[in-house]
């Protein structure tokens, strides 16, 4: 949408007697290459165009999208969302910045064809089909997202972005007479696949093929309060769900996060620290602009266990009186934004991961967590444990099935006792309020003196 266009909708907006108005377009593009029985499907292409039109008058906020960006459908569609504003101008005639114009960047994964993304797959496939027997089923996919977004709003805001990536996902099932098991592992690409050399396919796929066949053999994972090593990587799962959501203006706004209200106390260890960052390159939640147009920032939320910041999107900077933070999100056109993470890590420590085993007489190493549930305003959480190990007496013994996570985000942010200096970052998918975003998390390995594991 020009500038000029985008200029009268958020004046049209105002005439409503609203206070602040945005307008969000979006233009994107989704191809998606999938392997599965060793064939390979067709590749399907989607496509979304529209607009999200925002309007608040104080804390009365209504949202509206359409894929029909006519002038006359969008004056209904603002007519629709105010029926019970005043319709009494408060606000003077808004004049749009001149936008960065990157309207002419060219997006595009074009520069790898569609043979040599196929033979990805196929070579994935027959890694993991000749590492054993036991390995019955490969599923593959090449994910690629192209995104074009212009924002406007009453503050004279006008700015676009254009975003590209790409995500290779793995899944290998194993079986024998008796288990089936499933493991899975995710990696992101740049548009032109020029770091598909920097994923080692060989070694990575051999990984999940080992891990599957391991797991077959697991024995039931014990239950009960005890010491928990946690890898790094995707193990910081655990703390985007059990404390990232609660750090969320969604939830902290309205005071009924399980961390409101305690910014400058101290809520973890002296060994968490905890940032979110949207400018780190490369990384699954990267972008230069958040989906509010505010430039993306590294945000320090928990330092040395003491509450630094929280997650703040535009409108909720009505309640908080706070700074926004660069964290205003949303899936696509048809979600309203909302504060949500981008790359969220847990700083290095220098502890070694040798002494975190050697401290524990049983315990177990949770190599792999999968997925989970919290609940950000009681703060209680439970995680699937997808690979785990008994720890008994300063060794990693036997390989275990069927474990979980069980405990309270202030619980197990105190109870963060020694974490490593092996950062990891895993890429992932984020659902709230504002639908599914991209996101990073990642952590050293870290070691929890005590929490409820949960058993077969």
């Amino acid at each position: 949408m020009k500038k000029e266009l985008l200029e009268t909708v958020v004046n049209d907006c105002l005439e409503t007697g609203a206070d602040f108005s945005e307008v969000f377009y979006e233009n994107s593009k989704t191809k998606i290459y999938k392997l599965i029985d060793s064939k390979l499907e067709d590749v399907s292409v989607s496509y979304l165009k529209g607009v999200g039109i925002r309007i608040a008058k104080d804390n009365n906020i209504v949202y509206g999208h359409t894929n029909d960006i006519s002038m006359s459908n969008i004056h209904s569609l603002i007519s629709n969302l105010c029926n019970n504003f005043s319709n009494k101008r408060v606000l003077p005639k808004i004049n749009l910045t001149t936008a960065n114009n990157i309207e002419n960047v060219k997006l595009g994964h074009e520069k790898f064809n569609d043979s040599d993304k196929k033979q990805i797959l196929k070579h994935i496939d027959m890694i993991s089909r000749n590492y054993d027997k036991r390995i019955i089923q490969v599923e593959a996919s090449l994910y690629e997202y192209e995104q074009f977004v212009s924002i406007a709003n009453s503050q004279a805001k006008h700015i676009s972005d254009a975003r590209c990536f790409t995500r290779l996902n793995i899944s290998v099932i194993a079986k024998d007479n008796i288990n089936q098991e499933k493991s899975i592992e995710s990696f992101i690409l740049d548009e032109n696949y020029n770091d598909i050399d920097g994923v080692n396919l060989e070694i990575e796929v051999k990984k999940l093929a080992e891990s599957a066949i391991k797991k077959l053999s697991a024995k039931p994972c014990p239950s009960g309060e005890m010491s928990v090593i946690i890898s790094n990587g995707f193990g910081a799962v655990i703390f985007h769900e059990a404390c990232g959501h609660a750090m969320e203006a969604t939830t902290v706004a309205d005071g009924i996060s399980v961390l409101s209200n305690k910014l400058g106390e101290k809520i973890a260890s002296d060994k968490v620290t905890i940032i979110d960052d949207g400018t780190i390159p490369n990384l699954f939640g990267t972008t230069n602009i958040d989906d509010e147009g505010n430039f993306t920032q590294k945000n320090i939320l928990i330092e040395k266990g003491i509450l630094k910041g929280y997650l703040i999107d535009e409108l909720n900077t009505r309640k908080m009186k706070m700074k926004i933070t660069g964290s205003g999100r949303r899936e696509n056109y048809h979600y309203a934004p909302t504060s949500r993470m981008n790359n969220t890590y847990l700083v290095i420590g220098d502890d070694k991961i040798d002494d975190m085993i050697k401290s524990i007489k049983f315990g177990i190493y949770a190599k792999s967590l999968g997925g989970g549930s919290v609940n950000p305003i009681t703060g209680n959480f439970n995680f699937a444990v997808n690979e785990a190990y008994l720890i008994e007496n300063g060794q990693i013994t036997d390989i275990v099935k069927g474990g979980s996570l069980i405990g309270n985000t202030l619980d197990i942010l105190n109870k963060v006792e020694m974490v490593s200096d092996d950062l990891n970052f895993k890429p992932g998918l984020c659902g709230s309020k504002s639908g599914y975003v991209p996101v990073t998390i990642g952590e050293p390995t870290i070691k929890v003196s005590s929490i409820l594991v949960g058993g077969e």
